[in-house]
């Protein structure tokens, strides 16, 4: 196994608590469908990142990049569907922002995206190219940019703190979210799994949310067992983080023994 499917591996793991609570707190108001329906792709998100940057599968390396990027489109059309229950309170007949999915798929279908990969026997960079920027930074400016203004909007003038609360960490797992996949599509972004550490940022805060601000409406037991879990995961993933940077500066490649016996 190589260092660069520890950081996807690790959101993997962060995400499964949440998925597992969810489950077991039926039945479900429109805020958890939605919190469900964005869980589904967040990890098949990083668990398709961790098979591409595996040693598996060196000839079909183009084919799961393409299915990398469209996974990543879909949990992007899921979160903005979440964040879009937490300022319009009616239910969207025609989603619309699906078109996103489905123009990824066919660009990704025709070959223009990504632009090229190269794979080398210490890494895999992928250059995204224009058509995956394209497609990024319109979903960006007529998407996620409403979205945030929305948020910010209710944030302002709700009269409940506890709502604001519930915004403020929204926000904030949004902006992260955005900030790491806009660095990945960068020259040389597609080298290393940046867009992840967002992803596994993303989940602490949502787990964080849960529990400490009641970000979803789940029972006490459960929120504890959360509790108990998310500090888990936290620990793990700080030190996931911390052998991927000694990765980076050093060139230290931990084993598998090594990482379980810290874990």
């Amino acid at each position: 196994m190589n260092t660069h499917v520890f950081i996807p591996l690790i959101a993997t793991v962060a995400y499964i608590p949440l998925f597992v609570i969810l489950l077991a707190n039926r039945p479900w108001q429109r805020k958890q469908k939605l919190f469900f329906l964005f869980l589904i792709p967040a990890i098949l998100w990083s668990l398709s990142t961790i098979i591409f940057r595996s040693d598996f599968f060196a000839q079909e390396k183009l084919l799961l990049i393409k299915i990398v990027i469209c996974i990543n489109v879909w949990m992007l059309v899921q979160f903005h569907y979440f964040l879009h229950s937490f300022y319009q309170f009616g239910r969207t007949r025609i989603p619309l922002v699906y078109i996103f999915v489905v123009s990824t798929i066919v660009l990704a279908t025709l070959g223009y995206i990504p632009q090229s990969i190269e794979v080398t026997a210490r890494s895999i960079n992928v250059e995204y190219g224009v058509w995956t920027i394209a497609v990024f930074l319109l979903f960006l400016f007529t998407i996620v940019v409403k979205d945030l203004y929305s948020l910010w909007q209710r944030y302002r003038i709700s009269p409940d703190p506890a709502e604001r609360n519930q915004i403020a960490y929204i926000l904030s797992a949004a902006a992260i979210l955005v900030i790491f996949i806009s660095n990945s599509t960068t020259p040389r972004g597609g080298e290393y799994p940046v867009a992840h550490i967002g992803n596994l940022i993303t989940a602490i805060i949502l787990i964080y949310s849960v529990i400490a601000h009641r970000l979803l409406d789940i029972r006490i037991v459960l929120r504890r067992v959360l509790m108990y879990l998310g500090l888990y995961g936290t620990g793990v993933s700080i030190v996931a983080l911390c052998f991927f940077l000694v990765h980076l500066l050093f060139g230290f490649k931990p084993d598998l023994a090594t990482l379980a016996i810290v874990i």
